[in-house]
């Protein structure tokens, strides 16, 4: 399969042209023909209840502006919203993950030196 703006050879399974960024016809499009971005917007808002407060509340805003990029057709600052978005829930994962580890091993530490 060949990319119809540049040419470039792509992979059948590809949503958009590595070479050039330009959406593939039909495929990954959200109705409309805009190309689909996942917004992240509900692991934004678990993370922000039950990880990281402050971390969450950038995860959402993130997570907010990729369908209002869409609508304004700048995919590639929607693609870069998601991204961003996506890093920020994993790094709150990581410390929601850290951080109840650090609370977790002293208590056992010390139920154990009671015992």
């Amino acid at each position: 399969m060949f990319c119809a703006e540049c040419g470039a050879e792509i992979n059948d399974k590809a949503v958009i042209c590595p070479k050039c960024g330009v959406p593939v016809a039909g495929r990954g499009m959200a109705a409309g023909g805009t190309p689909a971005v996942p917004s992240h917007m509900v692991g934004a808002v678990l993370t922000t209840i039950f990880c990281c407060l402050i971390g969450g509340i950038v995860a959402i805003i993130y997570a907010s502006q990729v369908n209002t990029k869409l609508a304004q057709g700048d995919i590639a600052g929607a693609q870069a919203a998601s991204r961003t978005a996506q890093g920020w829930i994993i790094a709150n994962v990581i410390i929601g993950l850290l951080g109840s580890l650090v609370y977790i091993i002293p208590a056992i530490l010390a139920v154990a030196a009671e015992a």
